[in-house]
């Protein structure tokens, strides 16, 4: 059973298996710490039941509050072994559920 929970610190230490995916752009550490210290709820990890790493979204909130004019980039990625299961458009519906409350 798949896990989907808030991405950790830690979990910067066991994702290789998800960015090393040729068509995953990989950013510097400090890129994701500070992604994580600004929208930590949009930071949503999945884990398979031996607690591997099977993809993960990054999700910002951006706009000008006073127009409530809103676009959100987003970021998914996908483990290869773990591809064709559903997996990205269950993070992506969480997100959506986030973003929208």
């Amino acid at each position: 059973m798949t896990t989907l929970c808030a991405f950790t610190c830690n979990d910067l230490f066991r994702f290789n298996n998800i960015n090393l995916d040729l068509l995953t752009e990989t950013y510097g550490i400090p890129f994701y710490l500070q992604h994580l210290a600004h929208w930590p709820t949009y930071f949503i990890v999945a884990k398979a039941p031996s607690a591997e790493l099977m993809g993960y979204i990054m999700g910002k909130a951006e706009g000008l509050v006073a127009r409530e004019e809103w676009h959100g980039p987003v970021t998914l990625s996908v483990a290869p072994e773990f591809q064709w299961l559903g997996l990205a458009a269950k993070l992506m519906e969480l997100l959506e559920e986030i973003s929208e409350k």
